[in-house]
């Protein structure tokens, strides 16, 4: 019985009683342009998680931006609406999409627009990473 009580304590239930009327929180974290094991291409992720039993609906818009003097353009984008249990994700683990390029010169940032509903709340944010000169270029050390 003991193991049992400690074991349930360690995956957080969220908001899946159906009488609750508090949102389902969700987290959406971007990662800045990072390189493929061969160096072929390049990609920016985007992780989410949202508790249980998931976002009635979760859209994320990735962009690939590339800079071009003082200004950023895109380069590459994708779409994803995600709905119940496609947006939910277990403690301390997230989900993620990502949008690629083939590996080129540039400096380039990642970018998403995220928007949650889950009941009858909306919720979102623009989220834009750290900038990456040429992501494909193999690192000095290592």
């Amino acid at each position: 019985m003991l193991l049992t009580a400690l074991s349930a304590g360690c995956e957080p239930r969220g908001n899946d009683d159906g009488q609750q009327s508090k949102p389902v929180h969700c987290t959406v974290i971007v990662d800045g342009p990072k390189a493929d094991e061969k160096r072929a291409n390049f990609a920016g992720r985007v992780r989410y998680r949202c508790a249980t039993p998931g976002a009635e609906k979760l859209t994320i818009k990735i962009r690939l931006e590339k800079q071009d003097g003082e200004k950023w353009r895109s380069v590459a984008t994708a779409t994803h609406t995600l709905k119940g249990k496609q947006t939910y994700a277990a403690e301390l683990k997230y989900n993620a999409k990502t949008v690629s390029l083939s590996c080129r010169s540039g400096t380039y940032r990642t970018v998403v627009d995220w928007s949650r509903t889950s009941r009858k709340d909306t919720e979102g944010d623009n989220l834009i990473s750290g900038s990456v000169k040429d992501p494909c270029r193999p690192p000095l050390f290592g």
